[in-house]
């Protein structure tokens, strides 16, 4: 909003910038693998919170548009890096222990959000100021980048010969694509649930954020303990047990009327994809067709760009039919990733 007053600029020039950010960090995730290679976690997660933070901390002062898309698509090309650095990270830490924290890791990911969200608001309702609050804000990143960094990996491997070019091969695929079928699975959640609340099911719009916010604590709840029955149950019982609960939830989304079913639709969604992508970032350091940094680096950008597709083909559906298209769409997505994903991790999981 604010970049949008400073340029006086129309929605389409903001979704232009907004597609730089999602453009900036798809183009990273393919090369970020490679990167993490020959620089290690350390060093990558330290050089993109530094420009994460330099990022955050010149755009209110860009008094050019142009300029604001470079600083946009440096932020989104930092973030693309962190991203898929700190996954990799986490496999690290995993193989190390001997046991799944995937889930867990995940979790406190979106707490950080949930966090970040809301330090930034109550800046905002103090009244300070747009650059006084990105300031800020830039500084906390900046901070808690230098103060973890000494506990990260530090170990690089650079591969001889390698173009730099992180392609997905074989299999890699296939479980990029369940990460990018659970990808838009959320962010339909996140971009239409309001929307879909207030248009197709009669809410105010002063109701339209009950869904994200039982859909966010579902996911944070959830998988807080999902390393633990991973551990316990198995991949395949973990995995098979979840997506009836998933399954079940955009049934009552869909034909539920307004009322505790349909608010319970929205938890039991969130229960029941929270722990696939967690899962299967720890099956890739389970396989053997790629370089574990290449692997989570193909998957990231595979699963990415479920996330940028995904808001303008359930716009597109929403437009022609309704958003109880788009909704029933991502009802039969559910099932076809369900049924690889219990498949793949079954196998991976066995092997």
């Amino acid at each position: 909003p604010f970049l949008k007053r400073t340029f006086l600029i129309g929605d389409d020039h903001l979704g232009i910038l907004l597609l730089t950010l999602g453009v900036g960090a798809l183009f990273m995730m393919m090369f970020a693998g490679t990167l993490v290679s020959r620089f290690g976690c350390r060093r990558s997660m330290t050089a993109a919170g530094m420009a994460i933070s330099s990022c955050i901390l010149a755009l209110p002062y860009m008094p050019y548009f142009y300029g604001a898309i470079a600083l946009v698509l440096s932020l989104g090309a930092s973030l693309g890096l962190l991203d898929v650095a700190i996954n990799i990270n986490g496999i690290k830490i995993e193989r190390t222990l001997h046991s799944r924290i995937m889930s867990g890791l995940q979790a406190l990911w979106s707490l950080g959000s949930f966090i970040g969200a809301f330090y930034f608001a109550a800046l905002l309702h103090l009244d300070l100021s747009w650059y006084i609050v990105a300031t800020s804000s830039a500084l906390v990143i900046l901070g808690l980048t230098f103060f973890f960094a000494p506990h990260l990996d530090g170990t690089a491997t650079p591969a001889q010969g390698h173009s730099g070019l992180c392609m997905p091969k074989g299999e890699i695929i296939v479980l990029g694509i369940v990460c990018a079928i659970y990808f838009l699975i959320e962010g339909s959640i996140d971009d239409w649930s309001g929307i879909f609340l207030t248009s197709e099911k009669g809410l105010d719009i002063s109701r339209s954020g009950i869904g994200i916010t039982l859909f966010s604590a579902a996911i944070f709840l959830s998988r807080l303990p999902g390393d633990s029955l991973v551990n316990r149950f198995g991949v395949k019982c973990v995995l098979s047990a979840t997506f009836p609960i998933a399954l079940t939830g955009f049934l009552l989304l869909l034909f539920s009327s307004p009322g505790p079913f349909l608010y319970a639709s929205f938890i039991l969604i969130g229960v029941g994809c929270a722990n696939t992508i967690p899962i299967f970032f720890s099956l890739l350091g389970k396989q053997r067709i790629m370089p574990v940094n290449e692997a989570v680096s193909a998957v990231s950008a595979i699963g990415y760009a479920g996330i940028l597709l995904g808001p303008a083909i359930l716009g597109f559906l929403g437009r022609a039919f309704s958003l109880y298209a788009s909704y029933t769409f991502v009802t039969v997505l559910l099932l076809v990733g369900a049924i690889i994903a219990i498949k793949m991790g079954t196998r991976y999981s066995e092997s």
